[in-house]
């Protein structure tokens, strides 16, 4: 997630520095790339359980403050909040039913 996070935050600042409108564009991708079943959300292995709803509400509502002073909420810089804080990653699904990443 974190360097979708990263390309986002790259390409979006031709059209707005505006962090809400990133955190919405990474949202819009993450729901597509959910439904279309290109990925799944893990955490140390194990899949998320519940509705995609459900799955993408444990994202937002855990996602940092942007005033935040806990370096571990970092998106920008070198996006620790990913590494220590987020409640799951991506695992990409292959054609051939290969499991890839978290």
């Amino acid at each position: 997630m974190g360097a979708m996070w990263q390309h986002i935050r790259i390409d979006c600042t031709a059209y707005s520095d505006d962090r809400l409108f990133r955190k919405k564009i990474f949202f819009d991708i993450l729901t597509q790339l959910l439904k279309k079943k290109v990925i799944k959300l893990a955490k140390n292995g194990i899949f998320l359980t519940g509705t995609l709803s459900e799955q993408l509400a444990l994202v937002h509502h855990s996602w940092p403050p942007y005033s935040s002073e806990d370096e571990d909420d970092d998106l920008d810089e070198f996006g620790l909040w990913f590494i220590v804080k987020a409640p799951a990653g991506i695992v990409w699904l292959t054609s051939d039913g290969q499991e890839i990443g978290s």
